[in-house]
């Protein structure tokens, strides 16, 4: 689960941007986010092993309001992230069914046609639990693994070369050539969405800790073996996309199926009676991939539907969200609401985008910048905090934790700037802002209107 919930497929694009260089920015995303936040999730965890994960350890440590704009910002990031399944879905299917389907990536009918049927299909996943979910986790990270180690094996095996054509990658696919002009604006912006976007999640298994057997050994453990692998994937899989795709060209909504056409195209690999084997072994790692990321985003709808079950149990939110499906024991309302609330937002980002890559990105960033607010406070637990709780934060916990923090905070200054190529950058930064603002002022709206019912209660006891 932890694979799963952190490995992402759009992120590997956007650090192939960097061209071979993203080595040296993959190493040091590691050491100055994704080794700290394992470091930090592992204090945490251990002090409160409790279902709500990074949310109860806010409210612990600053306060109901702090705890529930947390979880607030999580949920919304959770809702517009898993918003954009009809877009990748559609660029997925684009490029296993060939070039004549090119068209499938930017219909928004199809593309909104998608949306609806796989909610609905990851909505029965969720109401039915994690007696059938947990398999879905199993096989979703199983197809992830499966497709990375294919894109090794692109690094060294190029299935459309012969020996009269053979294969030249348009840049190298490593290079620790890392010089001080190469540190640019655009450089930096790159490298805090692939700190951010691409090495954040292992904190979020801990909002099943009410669910988990010794939650505290079982939730640090799988962080510190996950981690090694998941910096294995994404390094590599970098590599294989820029042995196939110019980094100026790589696709931002859909990377790996964009590289596994590329390296399986038509007129390479073994045939039989016409029938191209290398052609299909793509077309079919490209819909395994799809599958993993549906049954990645039916994990995060399941995490992110307990935050409202825990916020209705401490009374912020009303005690609907708190009702159990009879049958099958799971939070069925607040489950039905995000997948509600996700499938408006990627309507929404859909018709009032301009295109496919621009909707991609302007979902991405409002998901991520939301993240920003949500992640940064559980850097602050262990800064000022944690030693109230029975276990001392030391220096090294402490250092971990800053570095995590500014890396975030820059992450957060970067968000309000487009990536790719925007006729109106200043209205992307506007859009992106004014969002946040509307979310977080509507969250604190919330808190106050559940605070002001809770204290009409008590005085009516009164």
């Amino acid at each position: 689960m932890q694979i799963l919930l952190v490995v992402g497929v759009t992120w590997i694009g956007i650090a192939a941007k960097q061209g071979g260089v993203h080595l040296v920015f993959w190493i040091a995303a590691i050491a100055a986010l994704f080794l700290p936040s394992a470091a930090v999730v592992t204090y945490c965890v251990q002090i409160w092993p409790e279902e709500g994960g990074v949310y109860q350890w806010t409210t612990h440590a600053f306060g109901p309001l702090a705890g529930f704009l947390n979880a607030w910002n999580f949920g919304l990031w959770a809702l517009i992230t898993v918003s954009n399944i009809g877009i990748m879905t559609a660029t997925s299917l684009s490029y296993s069914l060939g070039p004549k389907f090119a068209w499938m990536a930017t219909d928004n009918k199809l593309i909104n046609t998608l949306n609806v049927s796989l909610f609905a299909l990851i909505l029965a996943l969720c109401i039915v639990g994690f007696g059938i979910l947990k398999w879905v986790a199993h096989f979703g990270t199983f197809a992830m693994i499966l497709v990375n180690v294919l894109l090794v094996a692109l690094l060294f095996f190029h299935p459309h070369a012969t020996a009269a054509h053979p294969h030249h990658a348009p840049q190298a696919p490593f290079s620790l050539a890392l010089t001080v002009p190469m540190l640019t604006l655009f450089s930096l912006n790159l490298f805090s969405k692939m700190a951010l976007n691409g090495l954040t999640g292992l904190e979020q298994i801990a909002v099943f800790a009410g669910e988990t057997r010794d939650a505290a050994r079982a939730i640090w453990r799988s962080a510190w073996i996950a981690a090694p692998i998941i910096a294995l994937i994404f390094i590599l899989g970098t590599g294989a996309i820029l042995t196939y795709v110019p980094a100026d060209q790589v696709d931002l909504t859909g990377p790996v199926p964009q590289v596994l056409a590329a390296a399986f195209k038509t007129g390479g690999g073994a045939t039989t009676e016409g029938m191209n084997w290398g052609v299909l072994l793509g077309r079919g790692a490209i819909l395994a991939l799809a599958l993993s990321v549906i049954a990645q985003y039916a994990l995060i709808v399941a995490e992110t539907s307990r935050l409202p079950l825990v916020a209705g149990w401490d009374g912020i939110l009303p005690e609907w969200f708190t009702r159990l499906s009879p049958r099958f024991g799971t939070p069925v309302r607040s489950i039905a609401i995000i997948v509600l609330l996700s499938v408006t937002a990627c309507v929404l980002a859909t018709e009032f985008s301009s295109g496919a890559q621009e909707a991609f990105q302007l979902i991405t960033v409002e998901a991520a910048f939301l993240y920003d607010v949500y992640f940064g406070m559980m850097f602050l637990i262990p800064l000022t905090s944690g030693d109230r709780f029975g276990r001392r934060a030391g220096w090294g916990l402490k250092i971990a934790a800053a570095s995590g923090f500014a890396v975030t905070l820059l992450h957060a200054g970067f968000s309000l700037y487009p990536i790719i190529e925007d006729p109106n950058p200043w209205l992307f930064a506007k859009k992106i802002g004014f969002s946040a603002v509307l979310i977080n002022l509507a969250g604190f709206g919330l808190y106050w209107q559940a605070g002001r019912a809770v204290r009409a209660e008590v005085l009516a006891s009164r």
